[in-house]
């Protein structure tokens, strides 16, 4: 077989390998005229088919949702706070071993007031529309997503940053483990395996608090605490996630003073490594001792901690809410019940937004189902 012979039996076999995936998310793609059915797919390609009429809905993150919105393409019809008023998205974790390695605890406390600070400094920036620091949010969350300032300013007004992990918190991630139990994606005797009776339990054991409350105590140093190279903290992320901003925010020099980020502010050697597609990936690079600190979703951390073990502790919140159900601008959608024998497109049933759908259509009784 010549090389041309070869690539046109590449390109034929693409080509039906796309359509497969167009047919099954073309509208009406649903197991069943009284259910809503659901196909993965990576955020970054949902705007692309829900452009090209080949999807009738999908459910993501900023900054995806308000590039649809901004480019005409996308409706919101529903948004996440309106499912989980103040749900928790993404966390700040770190990994254990980490934690045990000299000044491990200390460095990761003095993260965390960088985080802190970072959130507060979003905080004011936000507050004050017409000022500087909020030009220079813009600039650093367009930076970061690689999106539009008018996107990134969209999508903002539906994320809350902030890092404090109330009884709200702790609620909202037991219900999630509890949805997995009952889905058999993490079972009760994997749960009862690791010593942990309920997922009560074990989401008591697996979120600690004790580094945010020595936080806030932390002073600036005038050293680096970590300066060789190969002691630089590791920091996973996701790939332009706006959620997932103040680590971003803690690397601007002007944030911290103009000679300082405010990682280095408080004495930190960061080392940012190439984003992460996704939490699952940042948890199985935890697993493989490639990252120290990460921000991810809370549902996969949640999910690999439970069944693959990960050694990490949830330290920190990142940010709440976020999220929406987007459908065709000229879509006949409008409501829940408007998705009944259609097809909607999630990140993933590990992902938060995924969970977030199905409560939603849980609460109407609509059956929801892989398409």
């Amino acid at each position: 077989m010549d090389k041309k012979t070869i690539v046109l039996v590449i390109v034929v076999a693409a080509a039906v390998v796309l359509a497969g995936i167009a047919t099954a998310l073309y509208m009406g793609g649903s197991s069943g005229d009284d259910s809503v059915g659901y196909v993965t797919m990576a955020p970054s390609l949902m705007d692309g088919w829900l452009a090209a009429n080949q999807s009738d809905a999908y459910i993501a993150w900023e900054p995806y949702v308000s590039s649809s919105v901004v480019a005409g393409t996308g409706r919101v019809i529903m948004w996440s706070d309106e499912i989980m008023p103040n749900h928790p998205c993404c966390v700040v974790a770190v990994w254990e071993d980490f934690l045990g390695s000299a000044d491990g605890s200390d460095l990761t406390v003095r993260f965390l007031k960088a985080h802190i600070e970072a959130n507060r400094w979003m905080a004011d920036a936000l507050a004050n529309p017409t000022g500087a620091n909020y030009s220079l949010l813009l600039e650093m969350a367009s930076g970061f997503t690689l999106r539009s300032e008018a996107v990134v300013e969209e999508g903002l007004e539906h994320v809350e940053f902030g890092y404090e992990m109330g009884d709200d918190f702790l609620s909202a991630l037991k219900e999630f483990t509890d949805m997995y139990v009952e889905s058999n994606i993490i079972t009760n005797d994997t749960l009862d395996g690791l010593g942990y009776e309920n997922a009560s339990a074990f989401i008591d054991d697996y979120v600690d608090e004790s580094f945010l409350a020595l936080a806030d105590d932390v002073e600036p140093s005038s050293t680096i605490l970590n300066p060789a190279d190969e002691d630089a903290i590791r920091l996973g992320y996701l790939s332009g996630d706006l959620h997932q901003l103040a680590q971003y925010v803690a690397q601007n020099k002007t944030v911290g003073g103009g000679e300082k980020d405010l990682f280095e502010v408080y004495g930190l050697n960061v080392d940012p490594l190439p984003p992460y597609a996704n939490g699952g990936a940042v948890m199985d690079a935890f697993n493989l001792g490639d990252v120290d600190i990460g921000y991810l979703g809370a549902p996969p951390a949640i999910q690999k901690h439970a069944n693959l073990d990960v050694p990490v502790r949830i330290i920190a919140q990142a940010n709440s809410e976020g999220s929406g159900i987007v459908v065709h601008v000229d879509s006949d959608i409008h409501t829940l019940a408007d998705l009944v024998g259609r097809t909607v497109a999630t990140p993933g049933e590990t992902s938060i937004q995924h969970l977030l759908l199905r409560i939603a259509l849980e609460r109407e009784g609509i059956p929801f189902v892989k398409a």
